[in-house]
């Protein structure tokens, strides 16, 4: 197979409204609202370099120079190996993904960007719909980083679907800053399975529904304040049940930080926190009060962030 490698791109994921837990082939059982996210200066990034090594080469796969291990390793193979099924293709491909700079939501952009690589060198024409499919089996949020902007996870008659509600441009009036902090963190699915066993998961399954559609109805007014708000309460709520199964992610000055936020607000200034399950806080405002917003983050020497787009070829 004659064909020279491409390098693919794709940015972290941040979920805004989320409930917990996946099943069989990382299937995703609940529907969700989530945001990609870049750096203003575009670094912080997954890359993901596919180049075929003809029928008689070896396949390769490094991120960020090691070997896959793991389950989410595996899922990652996977991504290649269907690719490689669906085009009927014995090629050998050289994989090697970089991720630059990224705090939280590697697996997200690391899916993406393999997905999209893999298959520009095997020159699908797959719908975005069907790479989703084969996307999942390394994260389970990879729509996050494929679609780009805001998108939503749900689903159609029950198979599980993926689509942007905003692109990246029309979001331009919110900004994020991360501050990132020290403190051990546990795995995706060492929080998935913790929080699945506290008394209250039941009750936040079924209201996700209902958190989505409240998000959506503010969305539709470009009400991003209100949608912010959600997301915090989203956040406080999924936080509070991590700490109550002895899963504490927010640790130290992460939990000072985020008080922090709340009391800012009360004093006027209009900014919000979430945190997934790295030991970042991310701080949200928008364009107008930024300013204010970073003067009081600097002693955190926060990064500034914005909406990003959808993987793709660099």
């Amino acid at each position: 197979m004659k064909s020279s490698a491409v390098t693919a791109v794709a940015y972290p994921g941040l979920p805004l409204i989320f409930a917990e837990g996946y099943g069989r082939n990382r299937v995703s059982l609940h529907g969700h609202i989530s945001l990609a996210l870049m750096s203003i200066d575009g670094k912080v990034r997954t890359e993901t370099s596919v180049e075929p090594a003809g029928a008689q080469g070896a396949h390769v796969f490094l991120v960020d120079g090691k070997p896959l291990s793991g389950q989410r390793g595996m899922g990652m193979l996977k991504i290649r190996d269907m690719l490689l099924a669906r085009a009927a293709s014995n090629c050998k491909l050289a994989i090697h993904s970089c991720n630059h700079g990224i705090l939280s939501g590697s697996s997200d952009s690391g899916a993406a960007a393999l997905a999209v690589g893999v298959s520009h060198v095997l020159k699908h024409n797959i719908p975005l719909h069907e790479l989703h499919d084969i996307a999942r089996y390394g994260s389970e949020t990879a729509y996050r980083s494929l679609y780009g902007g805001l998108s939503e996870y749900y689903f159609a008659n029950g198979r599980p679907m993926a689509r942007c509600l905003l692109h990246a441009e029309e979001l331009r009036e919110i900004v994020v800053y991360a501050a990132s902090f020290d403190y051990p963190r546990y795995s995706a699915d060492v929080l998935h399975r913790g929080v699945a066993k506290h008394p209250r998961y039941r009750k936040r399954i079924a209201d996700v529904k209902k958190r989505i559609h409240e998000f959506k109805s503010h969305l539709i007014e470009r009400d991003f304040l209100s949608c912010l708000q959600l997301m915090e309460n989203d956040a406080r709520d999924v936080h509070r049940m991590f700490d109550e199964v002895g899963l504490a992610v927010r640790q130290g000055r992460m939990r000072d930080l985020c008080a922090s936020v709340e009391r800012w607000r009360k004093d006027g200034l209009p900014c919000y926190w979430n945190v997934a399950g790295a030991s970042v806080v991310y701080v949200f405002t928008t364009r107008k009060h930024k300013a204010a917003v970073y003067r009081k983050l600097q002693d955190y020497r926060p990064q500034e962030y914005m909406v990003a787009g959808s993987a793709h070829i660099a």
